[in-house]
């Protein structure tokens, strides 16, 4: 009887906690249902919610925990060769076709395997499931110049079983590589701006994924580099690439991978004028937190104060069939505040610690006044 009582006090402890613990408190409000609740974490969740959010807690309206976990995203498929058919030439172009089999997934970026240099020319991708009408599915300038090139096309996702390559300005195709990752298409802006080059995320850690810059310019090519920093930390460089517009085709987006809360770019311009109409935009994929349904609403999420360990939930290690996602509401948080009855933890630091700036100063004192003293004996000797 006294085990089975320990351990329903265990079960009751691990699913409590204390609400003073944690510096910030938000609501989190979603459409009635009964389903699973997501939403997109945001600058202060980064900056304080600890590494992989292992600070935040989410409480129902009668104070019980409720589990949580990152929202399972769309799946990747890694990049995959795909074996050329029909390759040859046609109307004066390269072309070629590519099977991606019956169960081929979602695709939106093909990567081409051009040979030769200082070429220019046209990659057109076009889709079908029957071989019979085909539908465009984007087009983009291809080249080799110097130092730049450019040989992928991407376009709107897409499920087609066949893709029909068609490529002006090189003798052949010899390979293509087809994906579903392409910046542009999986993230969404965060911030952007003009000319300045400098951004302040709003918190720590904010994750930023890719950048685009474009300048009004018709034509131009300059090196560029990109530098992150948080705060109290110092700048370090995040990427470094070119941005051009050539031939009417602007460069791709740079990827960053980068989580910081200051962004700042240089272009370097070299002896040219600065380009003129520089804009930046900074793209990011969203980070999403999937909470269990079925608990009393209001909920409440709390983060921040003392460093905690990440919670253990069944909830996160329940295979992504069973989560019912098809049932989930899109919540919105309310906007940070402070949380009324947080309760900083006690310094536990010695006094020599906690006043460290008062005891260096102290010894810094003494040792002038000893240096003085000597000073001042040396001089009544001679």
């Amino acid at each position: 009887m006294k085990g089975l009582l320990a351990i329903a006090a265990l079960a009751l402890a691990a699913g409590t906690l204390d609400p003073s613990d944690f510096r910030w408190s938000r609501a989190l409000t979603a459409p009635r249902g009964a389903g699973p609740i997501f939403f997109d974490a945001d600058a202060s969740l980064f900056a304080h919610g600890g590494s992989g959010f292992a600070g935040l807690r989410i409480v129902d309206a009668h104070g019980s925990q409720v589990p949580w976990r990152p929202l399972p995203g769309v799946t990747e498929t890694q990049p995959k060769d795909v074996p050329l058919l029909d390759a040859g030439r046609q109307g004066g172009a390269a072309v070629a076709l590519l099977d991606l089999g019956p169960h081929g997934g979602v695709h939106d970026r093909v990567d081409l395997d051009l040979p030769g240099q200082s070429f220019i020319g046209t990659a057109t991708v076009s889709g079908s499931d029957d071989r019979g009408t085909f539908t465009t599915l984007g087009a983009a300038r291809v080249f080799d110049l110097r130092d730049v090139r450019r040989t992928d096309v991407a376009f709107p996702p897409s499920d087609f079983r066949y893709l029909r390559l068609r490529v002006t300005g090189v003798t052949r195709i010899d390979g293509a590589t087809v994906s579903d990752h392409h910046v542009a298409n999986t993230a969404r802006r965060i911030a952007s701006g003009f000319a300045h080059g400098r951004f302040d995320l709003g918190g720590a850690n904010v994750p930023v994924d890719a950048i685009r810059i474009v300048a009004a310019a018709a034509t131009y090519d300059r090196p560029v580099r990109v530098e992150v920093r948080n705060p109290g930390g110092a700048w370090r460089t995040a990427a470094v690439g070119r941005i051009y517009r050539l031939y009417g085709t602007p460069s791709p987006p740079i990827e960053l991978g980068a989580a910081a809360r200051y962004l700042r770019v240089v272009v370097h311009n070299g002896d040219d004028q600065p380009l003129k109409g520089l804009r930046i935009t900074l793209l990011a994929k969203p980070r999403r937190i999937l909470v269990e349904g079925g608990y009393s609403e209001p909920l409440r999420v709390l983060y921040g104060g003392r460093v905690r360990s990440a919670p253990d939930y069944e909830f996160a290690r329940l295979p992504r069939d069973e989560l019912a996602l098809a049932n989930a509401r899109l919540g919105h948080l309310t906007a940070p505040a402070a949380n009324p009855s947080y309760v900083a933890a006690p310094d536990t630091r010695t006094w020599v610690k906690r006043h460290g700036v008062v005891v260096d100063a102290a010894l810094a004192l003494a040792a002038a006044v000893v240096g003085l003293g000597g000073f001042l004996a040396l001089r009544r000797r001679a």
